[in-house]
């Protein structure tokens, strides 16, 4: 098995498995319900870890556009933020998680995969090492919108990350850390997954 290979295979089964089930098991109202004042909705979770991975693969791996301008996914799921979430407010969780379209919702993540796949399948694995220059970073968390609040925090986390460490930190392991925040919040909820 190539790197290629095994990035897509636990790409995959978090998708199909672990996201697939979440549409048909967890009804409209309680995706959008946080199940304690401090703890976010499944909704919310589910748009964050899209933005995540959309933004941080398109913008940090192959600086390419991102699915969410290329599809107008915005307008589609008739949420008006770029940014990937980080830093919102409880108010602001409240909001997305009762505005944004949840269908819309499905088709982005769907989307996002599907660019990702593209991305493993077609990077040049040699040029993992290379890293972003303050100033390219700078450009992408603030005049681009990908940071909500604290742009500068954001900033001083993210340099010197080499292209291999935010393709496998935002394509797979911020990922799979909100699908295991995912599970307690559909079981707070009262969520049987059978």
């Amino acid at each position: 098995m190539d790197l290629p290979q095994l990035f897509l295979q636990r790409h995959d089964v978090l998708y199909d498995f672990w996201l697939g089930e979440l549409w048909q098991a967890v009804p409209e109202a309680l995706m959008r319900q946080r199940p304690h004042p401090r703890v976010n909705s499944i909704a919310w979770n589910l748009w964050h870890l899209a933005r995540v991975e959309d933004a941080g693969l398109n913008r940090f791996v192959v600086d390419r556009p991102q699915v969410l301008d290329e599809g107008g996914w915005m307008e589609r799921m008739d949420l008006p933020w770029r940014h990937h979430g980080s830093g919102m407010t409880f108010a602001e969780v409240d909001e997305l998680s009762q505005r944004v379209d949840l269908p819309a919702l499905q088709g982005y993540l769907e989307a996002v995969r599907v660019r990702t796949g593209q991305i493993v399948t077609q990077l040049a694995w040699d040029d993992l090492d290379a890293t972003m220059d303050e100033d390219r970073l700078r450009a992408i968390l603030v005049d681009e919108g990908l940071a909500h609040s604290q742009a500068e925090a954001f900033l001083a986390n993210y340099l010197g990350w080499p292209k291999g460490k935010c393709l496998m930190n935002f394509g797979l392991t911020h990922a799979y850390q909100h699908v295991g925040e995912i599970g307690v919040i559909a079981s707070l909820l009262g969520v049987d997954f059978d």
